[in-house]
C-alpha cells in the first residue's frame, strides 16, 4: 500500500476567456510553481456542484442513476403497479405536473409519461417546468426544449421556475402565482430565457414566471413531481396543502414530504467504497459538516450507510494544519481526501481570499507530503460558473469550468519521464486507487510513461 493524499480544491477549474479575471500567479504562487515543477495536466468536466462531481468520481456516472432506471421502465409504465395505482387514484382531476427540465432525456421521459396517462385518461395536464441546471449556457437548449413541448406535447405549459426557488424557503411569490395567476408573464419563454442569459442568472436560480393561464390550483387537482434526485419538497407541499387541503402528492422518486413515489432510487455497484474494498484500503475524508451526509451517500454508491472502509473527520473552514499534519503522518489511512471548497464565494474579494487561503494550505500540505514521502494529487471534481459581486454596483461573471487541473507530486512520477492523458474525475479516481495498490483492476488511468502505451502507473 502506498499512502496517498488527494487534495480537492472544488469549484476551481481552468479560467475561460469569458470569465472575469480572477486567477494569477501572484494570487496562488505555490500552485503556479508546482504546475511548472511537477507532472501536470487537465481533465474534462461538465460538473458545477459537489453532488455531480462526487457522483462521477465515485460511481463513474455523469447523470443520475435514475436516468438509467427510467430508460428501462418508461416504455412499460402501464405494467408497473405503482404507476397503475397512481392513475386509479387521480380520478378526473386536473394534473399539476412539476417536472425537471434540462436536456433531451427529460423531454423523452415527459413524452412517455404523458403517453402513459393519455392511454387511459384525458385529464388536463398543466406542466410546471423546474429548471435544474447550474450552467447558464443551458438556456440555449431550454429554448428548443420548451418550444417542442409547446407544439408537440399534449399538455399546457403553466409556470417555469428555478429548482432553488421552488424548493427554497420563501415561496410567497410562487404560491401567489399558483393560486391567483399573478406574477411575471412571458408568452414567449424564449425571450425570457434570453433575458436570464444576459443577466447571467443560473437556470436553477430563475425566478418564477408563467406562460399560459388557466392553471390556478384548486382542491380537485392532483400533484405529481417528476424528479430525478432527492430534495426537500416539504415546504412546497405544505404551502399547496394550506390552499387545497386533503390533496394527494405523488413523485417519480422519493422526496421528503411525498408519500407515494413510483420508484426507489437505484444503487450503484461501482463506488469509492467498493473500489477501496477491492484493494483492502481505508480512506479518511476531511470536510466540513454540511457536506458529510451527501458525500458519504455518493461515496457509498448512493446508499445512506456507514462503510468501515471510509471514515469522515470534521474540519473547520480554516482547516487546522496541525490536525492535517497528524493525520497524514501518523494515521493508518491509505487515502486521505482533503475536501476544500471555493465555490460558495459571493463577492470577488471573498473568492480571491478563498484562493489565497487555498494556496497557503496547498503549500503546507505539499511540504508535509514531500517531507514524509506521501503521494499527493491536487485536483478538483467540478468547476464553477456564476455571477458574483465586484462591489455594491457591479457584478462579475466567473467561469472556471470545462477543464480541471491535475497535479501529481510523487518522486516516481517525474515530468521528464511521464505524461498525463485524457480523462475525467472517474479516471482520476482509478488512477489514485492504482497508485495506492497497483493490483487495482482498472482499465484506465491518467498517468503514462513517455513512449509507452501501457498503464505506466502499474510500476
Amino acid at each position: 500500500m502506498k499512502k496517498t493524499v488527494l487534495f480537492l480544491m472544488n469549484g476551481f477549474g481552468v479560467e475561460q476567456a469569458d470569465s472575469y479575471s480572477i486567477y494569477n500567479a501572484k494570487l496562488m504562487p505555490n500552485l503556479d510553481g508546482y504546475i511548472k515543477r511537477y507532472l501536470f495536466s487537465t481533465i474534462e468536466s461538465s460538473e458545477y456542484n459537489f453532488i455531480d462531481g462526487y457522483r462521477l468520481f465515485s460511481t463513474g456516472n455523469k447523470y443520475p442513476l435514475t436516468y438509467a432506471l427510467l430508460d428501462r421502465h418508461m416504455e412499460q409504465f402501464e405494467r408497473d403497479n405503482n404507476m397503475k395505482f397512481y392513475l386509479s387514484n387521480i380520478g378526473d382531476s386536473r394534473i399539476q405536473l412539476f417536472m425537471y427540465l434540462e436536456n433531451e432525456k427529460n423531454l423523452e421521459y415527459l413524452k412517455n409519461f404523458i403517453r402513459f396517462i393519455r392511454n387511459k385518461k384525458q385529464n388536463p395536464i398543466f406542466l410546471h417546468i423546474i429548471l435544474s441546471s447550474q450552467d447558464i449556457d443551458n438556456y440555449k437548449d431550454l429554448e428548443h426544449l420548451v418550444s417542442k413541448i409547446a407544439y408537440d406535447y399534449d399538455c399546457t405549459i403553466a409556470t417555469i421556475v428555478g429548482k432553488n426557488v421552488i424548493f427554497g424557503n420563501d415561496l410567497n411569490n410562487y404560491m401567489n402565482m399558483l393560486k391567483n395567476s399573478i406574477g411575471e408573464t412571458w408568452k414567449d419563454a424564449a425571450r425570457k430565457f434570453s433575458s436570464l442569459l444576459s443577466s447571467k442568472t443560473m437556470p436553477c436560480n430563475a425566478k418564477e414566471f408563467y406562460v399560459n393561464e388557466g392553471f390556478k390550483i384548486d382542491s380537485n387537482d392532483s400533484y405529481f413531481i417528476f424528479n430525478y434526485d432527492y430534495v426537500d419538497a416539504s415546504n412546497l407541499i405544505m404551502n399547496i396543502s394550506s390552499i387545497t387541503p386533503d390533496v394527494k402528492f405523488y413523485s417519480m422518486f422519493p422526496l421528503k414530504g411525498i408519500k407515494y413515489p413510483m420508484y426507489n432510487y437505484p444503487i450503484s455497484k461501482d463506488s469509492m467504497s467498493n473500489s477501496l474494498k477491492s484493494i483492502n484500503a481505508k480512506a479518511l475524508v476531511l470536510t466540513t459538516p454540511a457536506y458529510m451526509p451527501q458525500i458519504n451517500y455518493l461515496n457509498n454508491g448512493l446508499v445512506n450507510d456507514i462503510d468501515p472502509n471510509i471514515s469522515y473527520a470534521r474540519v473547520d473552514v480554516d482547516f487546522s494544519l496541525k490536525k492535517i499534519n497528524d493525520i497524514i503522518v501518523n494515521s493508518e489511512y491509505d487515502l486521505i481526501v482533503i475536501d476544500y471548497h471555493i465555490e460558495n464565494a459571493k463577492t470577488v474579494k471573498e473568492l480571491t481570499d478563498n484562493l489565497t487561503n487555498l494556496d497557503k494550505l496547498i503549500g503546507a500540505v505539499h511540504d508535509i507530503c514531500v517531507g514524509n514521502k506521501v503521494s499527493l494529487f491536487i485536483s478538483s471534481l467540478y468547476g464553477m460558473k456564476k455571477e458574483i459581486s465586484v462591489d455594491n454596483f457591479m457584478k462579475a461573471y466567473v467561469n472556471l469550468s470545462g477543464k480541471l487541473p491535475v497535479l501529481v507530486i510523487d518522486p516516481i512520477f517525474k515530468k521528464d519521464n511521464f505524461t498525463m492523458v485524457f480523462g475525467n474525475a472517474y479516471t482520476l479516481a482509478s488512477t489514485i486507487y492504482t497508485n495506492i495498490n497497483n493490483k487495482y483492476d482498472s482499465s484506465e488511468v491518467l498517468i503514462r510513461k513517455k513512449g509507452y502505451l501501457s498503464k505506466a502507473i502499474k510500476k
